[in-house]
């Protein structure tokens, strides 16, 4: 790990209390037609892991459309409140830990936003691996530009990597990805303009 994201894990493990109260408790608009997408046609028993669960809203969600997910956070904090909150979740560094198997869908909510240039394409390639045949990698990111940290919402510095649609489809492609959607959305989140894919490996 580079310093930049053991300070950012810090952060969250530090404030998960502050993390849950300023954060939505119910999923809905852009991130839900998201989610949507991504679960669409997959069968009953697909194998779900969602990387970096926090306190279970998006779990919760897909379990709410009977699917099983396996919830899990690279911060000891997140995993207790996922324990407690009556969620199976264990550790899990998507950057330095190997995955357990195959899956028919990855998720990655507001998650790899905090990768850098470098490490992203590496994250993107490491996930398409895990998929089986036609699995899927649903992942979202802040649309804009450069990189920076920032004390918001947590009062402690979090870093973030911007990036625009445009420059995701190559990066997906060398990836080995066979196909994918992008879709930007403007939220009522604090950061207003994300961007939302669903990728398909071959």
């Amino acid at each position: 790990m580079t310093d930049a994201n053991e300070k950012t894990l810090l952060t969250y493990d530090d404030n998960v209390r502050a993390y849950v109260e300023g954060t939505a408790q119910a999923v809905s608009g852009a991130p839900k037609d998201w989610m949507d997408r991504a679960l669409d046609g997959l069968a009953p028993d697909a194998r779900i892991l969602e990387i970096g669960s926090a306190f279970g809203r998006d779990a919760a969600y897909i379990a709410s459309k009977n699917f099983t997910v396996e919830c899990t956070d690279a911060t000891p904090g997140f995993v207790s409140e996922l324990l407690a909150r009556g969620f199976s979740a264990r550790l899990f560094n998507v950057l330095t830990d190997p995955f357990d198997g195959a899956y028919d869908l990855i998720l990655a909510n507001a998650v790899l936003l905090h990768f850098d240039r470098a490490q992203l394409p590496f994250v993107l390639e490491k996930a398409r691996a895990a998929l089986k045949p036609a699995g899927r990698l649903a992942f979202s990111l802040k649309a804009g530009d450069g990189e920076g940290w920032s004390s918001a919402k947590l009062g402690a510095p979090r870093y973030f990597c911007y990036w625009r649609a445009e420059n995701l489809p190559a990066l997906l492609r060398a990836a080995g990805f066979a196909d994918w959607s992008i879709v930007e959305a403007h939220t009522n989140r604090a950061h207003a303009d994300w961007i939302f894919v669903v990728a398909t490996a071959p």
